[in-house]
C-alpha cells in the first residue's frame, strides 16, 4: 500500500515558523509574482460574479493582484504577523476582501467559490482534511488552483548555496520535492492544466536577497542562533558577491499555475 503520509519536512512544527514575526518581516524581500500570473488566474475564474477563497494568503503577495479580478475574496491566513501585513498592503479600500485569521483546516468552505487558490502555501496544509472540503465548496466548473514562483534559470552560486542551506537550516528533515507530484501520487489531485508565465527579471540589493532567505522555512531568525544567522548571511554574501560586483542580484523569476478539481478522476495531463 502506498504511503499517504506527508513528507516529514512538511510537518506542522516546521510550518509553525511562518507565525514568527521575523519570518513575516522578511517576506517583503521575496520576488514578486510575474504580472502574467494574474492573466492566467483570471482565465480560470469563469463569469462574474466571482467569489474566490485564498488559502494561506500570507502577506498578500498574490492577494494584492488577485483582488481586482474578483467580486468577493476570502483571504485565510493563520499567522497574525502575516495577516497584519497583508491587511496594510491590500488596503482598507478593498472592501470586497475579507481576511480571516484562521487555519485553512478551520474554514467552513461553504462557498460557492469560482476557485480556491493557494500560492506557495498548500504544502503546509493537512491535505486529507482540506481536499474533500474544497471540492464541496467549488461551483460546478470551479478549480483548485496552485501557484508557485521559482527561478527560471540557476544562479552561478546555486551549488554552493545548497551546501550552505544544508549546513544551517533548522529543518533537518528537508528533502527536495514537488508539491503537485506529491498530491498526484497520493491520488488527491489530477491535474487538468499547467501554465508557466514568461520569466521576468527581478533586481535587488544583495542584502535584500540574503534577507529573503529568512522568510523561508528553516531560516526564521527566531529559531536560528544569532551566530548561525550571521554565519549564513556572511557566507551567502560572499558567494553572491563573486558574481555580483555591484551588489545587485539579478534573478529571472517565473510562476507555475496548476489547476483541477480535487479528487477528479481524470489522469494527469495539461499544457504549458
Amino acid at each position: 500500500m502506498a504511503d499517504t503520509a506527508k513528507p516529514r519536512h512538511l510537518a506542522p512544527e516546521y510550518g509553525s515558523q511562518f507565525r514568527d514575526e521575523e519570518v513575516a518581516a522578511a517576506y517583503a524581500h521575496r520576488p514578486p509574482y510575474p504580472p502574467e500570473t494574474f492573466t492566467i488566474l483570471e482565465s480560470l475564474l469563469g463569469p462574474r460574479p466571482r467569489a474566490v477563497l485564498e488559502l494561506g494568503a500570507g502577506t498578500g503577495d498574490l492577494t494584492y493582484g488577485l483582488a481586482p479580478l474578483v467580486d468577493t475574496l476570502i483571504a485565510v491566513e493563520p499567522s497574525q504577523p502575516m495577516l497584519e501585513r497583508g491587511l496594510r498592503r491590500v488596503g482598507a479600500g478593498s472592501g470586497h476582501v475579507e481576511w480571516l485569521n484562521i487555519a485553512a483546516e478551520d474554514h467552513d468552505f461553504r462557498g460557492p467559490y469560482a476557485a480556491v487558490i493557494a500560492a506557495e502555501s498548500f504544502h503546509w496544509l493537512d491535505w486529507h482534511r482540506v481536499m474533500p472540503r474544497i471540492a464541496t465548496g467549488l461551483v460546478r466548473a470551479g478549480h483548485l488552483v496552485l501557484v508557485e514562483r521559482a527561478l527560471a534559470a540557476p544562479s552561478p552560486w546555486d551549488e554552493e548555496l545548497r551546501a550552505l542551506i544544508r549546513a544551517y537550516t533548522t529543518n533537518r528533515d528537508y528533502v527536495p520535492y514537488d508539491l503537485v507530484t506529491e498530491l498526484v501520487t497520493r491520488k488527491l489531485l489530477a491535474v487538468a492544466g499547467t501554465a508557466f508565465t514568461e520569466a521576468i527579471e527581478h533586481r535587488q540589493h544583495v542584502d535584500d536577497y540574503v534577507e529573503s532567505f529568512h522568510s523561508r522555512n528553516g531560516f526564521s531568525r527566531a529559531r536560528l542562533s544569532a551566530a548561525h544567522a550571521r554565519e549564513f548571511d556572511d557566507g551567502l554574501k560572499t558567494l553572491v558577491r563573486r558574481s555580483c560586483r555591484d551588489d545587485t542580484v539579478r534573478l529571472t523569476v517565473r510562476a507555475r499555475v496548476c489547476w483541477r478539481r480535487p479528487g477528479a478522476p481524470r489522469p494527469l495531463g495539461g499544457h504549458t
